[in-house]
């Protein structure tokens, strides 16, 4: 598998799993689709269940392509990476931030399953 396609799939992971559980969160969700809406406790654990499953996708998927210890510091890598873009989203698009995560979990398993991860 080439680096570009590996490392495709950890960022877009880290980021679709940041996004998932950012949408989880009530503050977030308020500010996405108006002040004072909650998103449903279904949905919330849903959202959480998605967004750490992502994250612990993409840890695998940096493990099994860069080993224990470099994969770990690859992953550790593309949360803050992915963190910091879905923060600067989170303050001046809220609104794009569940159709950008939706958008990189399929862009991050379309690299995960094309890049040879499976």
């Amino acid at each position: 598998m080439s680096g570009v396609s590996y490392m495709v799939a950890v960022f877009a992971l880290c980021h679709a799993g940041f996004g998932a559980l950012s949408v989880a969160m009530q503050r977030h969700y308020a500010d996405m689709h108006g002040r004072g809406r909650e998103a449903p406790p279904a949905l919330r654990r849903r959202l959480q269940a998605a967004g750490a499953s992502a994250l612990a996708l993409a840890l695998a998927a940096a493990v099994h392509k860069g080993g224990a210890g470099h994969g770990i510091l690859t992953w550790l890598g593309a949360m803050t990476t992915a963190a910091l873009a879905l923060m600067m989203l989170l303050t001046y698009a809220p609104q794009r931030v569940a159709r950008l995560a939706r958008a990189a979990g399929v862009i991050g398993m379309i690299a995960f399953l094309l890049g040879g991860l499976v």
